[in-house]
């Protein structure tokens, strides 16, 4: 899956694959549209990890909101 999914927020955020993992899982960046931006890993298993996050292009410690998890959920199941 990869492009601009509405969460249940009404928010609207764009996903594009990075990288297939070893392991089975993907690398995924999700960008909010409020210039918050997530680099994840999704294990096989459904879990997520986060690589490295922005804030309108810097690097910044964010963490996931909690629509990241409808996200990821969508993810896993592709």
């Amino acid at each position: 899956m990869e492009g601009t999914i509405e969460v249940y927020t009404g928010e609207e955020v764009n996903v594009e694959h990075i990288k297939a993992l070893g392991d089975g899982g993907a690398r995924f960046d999700i960008t909010a549209e409020d210039g918050r931006k997530w680099r994840v890993d999704l294990t096989r298993d459904g879990d997520t990890e986060i690589v490295t996050s922005w804030r309108d292009g810097e690097l910044a410690d964010l963490e996931l909101p909690e629509w990241a998890g409808d996200v990821t959920a969508r993810l896993a199941r592709v």
